[in-house]
């Protein structure tokens, strides 16, 4: 009795499986049929569904991803070079055709070493100390400036003293820059090196892709960022910057995961400056050849409104994000082409669903073990008889 109740059991689910099919089967995601189904319901409708050929990838190149802030408007227009309080100031003093002179020894009048003066701090009065001239104010002036300053001081010590003023360090006319840059420090601002470009490449750059950095820009307690590929390609980005600003350089990786018959699920970095889907498909080894459905590839992702107002989808007008769903046909050669111009953004899910061949093999496949169940079973009952 008890080998009969093993057989009974072997094919009543043997009859499950066939009554339910490929839909009760374990599985890594939807089948086609049901994307498909969902996309076109009419009510409790969650995603559109669409079909990704020539003409959709030029309404989506048309619409190209802006960024979410901007630098442009920020740019400074101090004055740079200005010695302020805590600089660092080289002072040269001589009289042409004189022994007599500070900062130059009585042998450098006859073409030999020139000495000058120790280094100077301007304390924060905005004075230094000048030998013969005493407390001389130069805050807020350029070298130049401050030369002359110095020179109207030592009137009537010499006769047409000159002057020469240098800054050696300025915390004042420089920005900070950390992060993701090879040399974190103070940068010195210049007429000729007071751009964000020009200051990040005089901290080293940055080693990480650009394409996974932010800059981030802190100006009197305010912050503004923007990507550094932005950056780089619009001029109205490349902002002059002004003392005391903080640059921050942040990574940011963009990722994108892929789910299905692939031959590798994963979340996987982009890397590069910009990521075609036929890249990344590349990238995981491509489709699983055995179980893959080729003709549905399907690109899941948060499409920003005026991409899916162009492509004439039906969606909340006050939806910030609308979920759609694009579906990529490699049977057709023509897929190839639309795969190497429609880019992978950060976040975007890739899911290649399995053919139907491949879940039909999988449901006989379990058949099969069943039927064995239900074999040797009834060979058992035999042999105890």
């Amino acid at each position: 009795m008890w080998g009969r109740g093993v057989v009974r059991f072997a094919l009543l689910s043997l009859s499950v499986l066939v009554l339910g099919g490929c839909a009760s089967f374990p599985d890594d995601g939807p089948a086609t049929r049901s994307i498909v189904k969902d996309a076109h319901a009419t009510s409790d409708k969650h995603y559109d569904l669409v079909n990704l050929d020539y003409r959709v990838l030029s309404e989506v190149s048309a619409h190209p991803p802006e960024p979410l802030t901007t630098l442009a408007g920020s740019s400074s227009t101090a004055r740079l070079g200005l010695i302020e309080g805590g600089d660092i100031v080289a002072v040269s003093i001589f009289q042409p055709n004189s022994e007599m002179s500070i900062g130059l020894s009585d042998s450098d009048t006859k073409k030999s070493d020139n000495q000058s003066l120790p280094t100077l701090l301007v304390d924060d009065t905005g004075h230094v100390s000048v030998p013969f001239a005493g407390q001389v104010e130069v805050m807020g002036l350029t070298p130049t400036e401050a030369a002359g300053a110095i020179k109207h001081a030592l009137k009537g010590r010499y006769i047409d003293p000159q002057v020469l003023v240098s800054v050696q360090t300025s915390s004042a006319n420089s920005v900070t820059v950390f992060g993701e840059v090879k040399n974190s420090g103070l940068v010195r601002l210049s007429p000729n090196n007071d751009t964000l470009i020009n200051v990040i490449a005089s901290a080293g750059g940055t080693s990480r892709p650009t394409g996974d950095v932010m800059v981030a820009i802190t100006r009197a307690g305010r912050t503004t960022t923007a990507p550094l590929t932005v950056v780089l390609n619009d001029p109205t980005q490349n902002i002059r910057l002004a003392p005391r600003d903080e640059v921050r350089l942040v990574y940011h990786p963009r990722k994108f995961s892929t789910f299905g018959a692939l031959m590798r699920d994963a979340q996987t970095p982009i890397e590069d400056d910009s990521l075609s889907l036929a890249g990344a498909l590349s990238r995981l080894g491509g489709l699983d050849s055995n179980n893959a459905n080729p003709s549905a590839v399907m690109l899941f992702r948060f499409e920003r409104p005026e991409v899916a107002r162009a492509l004439g989808l039906n969606f909340d007008p006050s939806a910030a994000r609308v979920p759609v769903v694009y579906r990529l046909d490699l049977r057709d050669p023509s897929g190839f082409f639309v795969a190497q111009r429609f880019e992978v953004q950060p976040d975007d899910v890739i899911y290649v669903p399995h053919a139907d061949l491949a879940e039909a093999r999988k449901f006989f496949e379990v058949v099969n073990e069943v039927s064995s169940v239900g074999y040797n079973a009834a060979v058992t009952n035999s042999v105890i008889k």
